[in-house]
């Protein structure tokens, strides 16, 4: 059953391709180091640190994978979005190794029955098959937290306290918790001693530790432990409450629940008829029950704890299928077990459709590379709505394009005015946003986003998914065809590339904009993404 989460994981990805702000930093620097290699000036991260600083050794993983492909890619000129492809299908390869083996594991230590519906379990949610191949820094951890798991089940110690280890002081602090909790139950049972525990533990955590703060102070040219800093924003400073609070419970009642979907209603069950999972949920209901402290919340923070649950789930569908031959009540309870993945494939359904029209911003950079040809002297300034959702220097196919996503400029400036085309946020074409460019500019497209979910009793489903316009292509009404002049960018988010613009005398005359005049040249560069989440 091993290709049904293989296919599934590929529908997610080619589904909803793009990727949001929460994964810039590990996307961005994939790109950086497939793209510029040793040339670090040329790195996005130097010139967008954002709140945090994170590792480089996920990014670099995923790139040595995804680099012969990317390479075979480039020779066939393939355009550069499909190296995005490429990359997310690596990572997903990543994660999907850990947890196949993981499925094997779960096979000899609590049955077939339970390893298959494990597996029919997990592709049935959304979640975790969706998070599986984004670049997050919670996906980055995760396989070495699944290889983890199947460590411990084979009480091989050693190897997992090592990858326990890796995941806490690289990727994520807080898997202390997690991991620390299914540590401290190995040494209460006695199958593991302390002194062993410390003998291990010790020289893995100075080896990881050496190879994070080596590795990430080259690239992040200043000494660092990027993991250690954004523990103390976190923790000590208290300072994620900074990106919006949560109800302490809302882990329980909100997060959970939509990662299960109904199976979590099968999780007592499995408790119920199979002991042997309970030191497997306990861990990861604590884990959870500790998290809940810090008032910054979402649902990616506790994604490892699914896999987790969804044993238990599975160990209660296996015995609900097993005693169907007993009776018909018995039979009635395994059509329940069939029902719930029914219950949840549509639910996962519809969170996909609902994900695929929350990437505007991509969505436009596409369709702006299809309205204009490869030839074409297109400067397009994007905004930052637009590359929050969705626009990548995977999106930046055209080395002859000049991609722009400086942030606060003024609606209608003369900067702005200077380039071809915009992507603009706006409610509607009337909206207060493109007043400025009514003179100047004309809308060519407009995409549209998700709004809201209503209920409609005259439909087949009764939920309908509505859209809203929220990003706008304009095009320059006066950009000459043959500009008469041109300039080199210092900095391109490609490589450095001549673009052609019309005179300043020109561009000023047409626009009207009362002798205020250009910005043509611009020595420091132009910024090339908004700054990444601090998580």
């Amino acid at each position: 059953m091993d290709w049904l989460l293989v296919l599934c994981s590929l529908v997610h990805l080619f589904v909803c391709p793009f990727t949001k702000v929460e994964e810039s930093f590990n996307l961005q620097a994939i790109h950086d180091i497939l793209y510029h290699q040793t040339d670090i000036q040329e790195y996005d991260h130097l010139e967008f640190p954002g709140v945090v600083p994170r590792t480089f050794l996920g990014p670099l993983v995923v790139s040595v994978i995804a680099a012969p492909f990317v390479a075979v890619s480039r020779v066939l000129e393939f355009p550069k979005d499909v190296s995005l492809y490429l990359v997310r299908f690596a990572l997903g390869a990543l994660v999907l190794w850990p947890l196949l083996k993981l499925q094997k594991r779960i096979k000899g230590t609590l049955g077939k029955g339970t390893s298959d519906w494990f597996v029919l379990v997990t592709v049935s949610q959304f979640h975790f098959l969706f998070y599986l191949s984004r670049p997050l820094p919670n996906t980055m951890a995760l396989p070495l937290v699944l290889f983890a798991y199947y460590y411990w089940l084979g009480q091989q110690h050693g190897k997992f306290i090592a990858c326990s280890a890796a995941a806490i002081l690289i990727f994520r602090g807080e898997l202390a918790i997690l991991l620390g909790l299914i540590l401290l139950g190995e040494l209460l049972t006695r199958r593991l001693s302390l002194s062993k525990t410390v003998f291990i533990a010790v020289p893995f955590g100075l080896l990881f530790l050496f190879l994070t703060v080596f590795v990430d102070s080259f690239f992040w040219q200043r000494l660092l432990w990027p993991e250690g800093e954004v523990l103390w924003y976190n923790v000590v400073l208290n300072k994620s409450g900074d990106w919006g609070t949560s109800p302490f419970l809302w882990y329980f009642y909100s997060a959970i629940p939509r990662a299960m979907g109904t199976s979590l209603a099968l999780l007592p069950v499995g408790m119920f008829f199979e002991r042997r999972v309970w030191p497997l949920v306990l861990p990861a209901l604590f884990f959870v029950l500790a998290y809940s402290f810090l008032p910054h919340k979402e649902l990616r923070f506790i994604i490892y704890v699914i896999p987790l649950l969804n044993i238990a789930a599975a160990a209660a569908c296996s015995r609900l299928w097993e005693n169907r031959t007993k009776g018909k009540w018995f039979a009635l309870l395994a059509l329940v077990a069939i029902g719930h993945l029914v219950a949840n494939l549509v639910l996962t359904s519809f969170l996909l459709v609902v994900s695929r029209a929350n990437y505007p911003g991509g969505e436009a950079l596409f369709l702006l590379h299809k309205m204009e040809g490869r030839e074409a002297n297109v400067t397009v300034h994007i905004d930052v709505l637009a590359a929050q959702t969705g626009i990548s220097r995977f999106g930046h196919l055209h080395n002859n394009w000049m991609y722009d996503k400086t942030e606060n400029l003024k609606p209608g400036s003369p900067e702005l005015r200077m380039f071809s085309h915009l992507i603009v946020e706006a409610k509607s074409k009337h909206g207060y946003n493109l007043r400025p460019y009514a003179e100047t500019h004309e809308i060519v497209a407009h995409i549209e986003g998700f709004s809201h979910i209503r209920s409609s009793y005259n439909h087949f489903p009764p939920i309908r998914i509505k859209t809203k316009p929220c990003l706008f292509i304009l095009k320059n009404k006066y950009l000459p065809k043959e500009p008469d002049f041109s300039f080199t960018l210092r900095k391109h988010p490609v490589e450095s590339a001549e673009v052609l613009l019309p005179s300043a005398t020109e561009f000023e005359n047409r626009n009207h904009l009362d002798g205020e005049g250009l910005i043509i040249e611009n020595s420091t560069g132009i910024p090339d993404l908004i700054e990444n989440s601090k998580d």
